[in-house]
């Protein structure tokens, strides 16, 4: 099925489409955390979601909602680790280091730990993904907090988009930046609109790439749903992007295909997940349903055997015991 224009053109366009990477697509997501934070997550690895939305109370007792672009866990060998992810369009300037350190404290409280003369709370590993060419950013940034008792300080490690070229993307396994890759030509726009041969020139690098990835798909490297899920991100962020380019934005059309933004492999994801959460409770109400019907019985057959009434009750329940008494009037 196609989506709507609205949802194409959507303003969340960006951060939608690495939302949806990092939910559906852990064969995408554990290479980009190992080369974020120097790590060695392998298959074997757990990811586990866990909520991004935050609400903050003022002092007029209103309620202001926080959403981060992404909020999990790494878990392996027995050791886990949070992680914060946040995804930038705009030009870095700093001032996200105070969103992102909010974002930190609420996601700490989260997991809070509390006695009656201490508080511990541990942040997670946060880093940033800068889309737009960011040519004074920093490779890492640093938020250093004042304490009466000395300071203590975390560091955030800054990828740009611009860093990466085709070959440097497949290499590192950095599927998950592909769908950003055209905010590298950004800059070029406004001369593409006159000049076709430069439109033909950049789709022919993104062919380039789609052909590469059905490549690490057919051979195993890249699962069909982030494979899938890959290319409609790419849709949207390439539609969005160039929404106010009326050649180029046409090109986007003709070459993504219309029915890239609701792909098989999505529809199965979402269907088998929603058939296993449903058939996961229906087997846990007929497990609940037998281990009631059983304890109905060992209730009846200790009625029959004079086993006290209280201790039946203490044993099963109130209303076992009394279910089990009308069965066996019932039998008589």
């Amino acid at each position: 099925m196609e989506k709507s224009k609205e949802e194409i053109y959507s303003p969340s366009a960006y951060d939608d489409a690495f939302r949806t990477m990092e939910s559906k697509c852990d064969d995408i997501l554990i290479p980009f955390v190992n080369y974020f934070f120097n790590e060695r997550y392998d298959d074997n690895a757990v990811i586990t979601r866990m909520r991004n939305e935050y609400f903050i109370e003022h002092a007029d007792h209103s309620d202001e909602k926080r959403i981060t672009d992404s909020h999990f866990s790494i878990t392996q060998n027995g050791i886990q680790k949070k992680y914060h992810l946040e995804c930038e369009s705009k030009i870095y300037d700093g001032t996200i280091l105070i969103r992102l350190f909010e974002y930190d404290s609420l996601v700490a409280m989260d997991g809070a730990e509390s006695s009656r003369d201490k508080l511990r709370v541990r942040f997670p590993y946060t880093g940033l993904l800068l889309l737009r060419d960011s040519k004074n950013a920093p490779r890492e940034a640093e938020i250093i907090i004042e304490t009466s008792e000395g300071n203590v300080s975390y560091h955030i490690p800054i990828i740009r988009e611009s860093d990466f070229d085709i070959d440097a993307l497949f290499e590192e396994k950095l599927y998950f930046l592909i769908p950003f890759y055209i905010f590298n030509y950004e800059s070029d726009f406004k001369e593409m609109e006159k000049d076709q041969l430069m439109i033909d020139a950049l789709f022919e690098k993104l062919g380039i790439i789609f052909k590469r990835l059905e490549k690490e798909n057919s051979e195993g490297r890249l699962s069909g749903l982030s494979y899938s899920v890959i290319i409609n991100s790419t849709h949207r962020v390439m539609a969005k992007l160039t929404e106010n380019h009326k050649t180029l934005n046409e090109k986007v059309g003709d070459f993504m295909g219309g029915q890239v933004m609701d792909l098989p492999e999505i529809r199965a994801y979402d269907e088998g997940m929603a058939k296993g959460m449903a058939k996961g409770m229906a087997k846990g109400m007929a497990k609940g349903i037998e281990q009631g019907i059983g304890n109905l019985r060992s209730a009846a057959v200790a009625i029959k055997n004079g086993v006290s009434p209280s201790e039946i009750q203490k044993e099963f329940g109130i209303e076992t015991y009394q279910a089990a008494e009308e069965l066996i009037k019932d039998l008589a």
